[in-house]
């Protein structure tokens, strides 16, 4: 039909997906095809979007947890895909806020990229995701670290050394004696079973794992009244700096 245009759809799942199931993977589908069925539309894209802790509902697993759930179950759709947005925010988000987050995100590439194939933009996000993955932490972990407010405790009780990690998402801790060779399961992290062995350097505490991935470690040291921390595996560096607490509470 001359001069007919076809409407371009986004479908969007918002929900616990505690767990997701086949049905809400079907539903993508059944959505897909009434719409283009008409003749009046194109499905180009589908979000699933998890809530948050915040949402407080019985029963509900870590985001974390469902995020990786889901991002398995679109792991082999070309068209549906998982958005981490709505299950970082530290506060329960109305779906209304949330369908607007999403129409702007689409208006902001749509303006920044020219001639944009959303199928091939999913499927290069998942590239990048898998990527990740297979460097040991998934997509979502990453995203939900870097919003993190993390809060270090290193305690000595005589020759062991207690550090702990804490945040809102989730805690570590790590106990050991300096130049005894000891097992660590980095639980929650990217959970490996790894042989971790720490020494004075100086003034620096550096650990030396063995494990699946090469030159792998951490140092840790005080400088300017701040805790820093250098997390290094096969050549990639992260860099972290601590601020004294308990001192700036005794300036107050």
């Amino acid at each position: 039909m001359e001069g007919h245009s076809i409407t371009k759809v986004v479908l969007l799942a918002c929900g616990s997906f505690n767990p997701i199931t086949n049905m809400h993977m079907r539903m993508f589908e059944l959505a897909r095809d009434h719409l283009e069925d008409t003749g009046q539309y194109k499905v180009v894209r589908g979000i699933i979007s998890p809530v948050g802790d915040a949402y407080k509902k019985k029963g509900l697993i870590e985001a974390c947890h469902r995020l990786e759930m889901t991002r398995l179950a679109t792991e082999s759709s070309d068209w549906v895909m998982v958005d981490s947005w709505e299950s970082l925010q530290p506060e329960w988000v109305e779906t209304a806020k949330v369908v607007r987050h999403h129409y702007e995100e689409l208006l902001a590439a749509e303006q920044n990229i020219d001639d944009v194939d959303t199928i091939k933009y999913a499927k290069k996000r998942r590239i990048e995701e898998n990527y990740h993955k297979h460097r040991g932490i998934s997509a979502s972990l990453r995203k939900i670290a870097t919003k993190l407010n993390l809060k270090k405790t290193i305690e000595r009780q005589g020759d062991q050394f207690i550090i702990k990690t804490t945040s809102t998402f989730r805690n570590y801790t790590v106990t050991f004696k300096v130049g005894q060779e000891f097992n660590e399961f980095t639980k929650g992290l990217d959970n490996r079973h790894l042989k971790s062995l720490v020494r004075w350097e100086g003034n620096k505490l550096i650990c030396e794992q063995t494990g699946e991935k090469k030159n792998r470690g951490w140092t840790h040291w005080i400088e300017d009244d701040k805790l820093h921390l250098e997390l290094f595996c096969e050549g990639q560096v992260c860099k972290q700096v601590y601020k004294n607490v308990s001192k700036t509470r005794e300036e107050e």
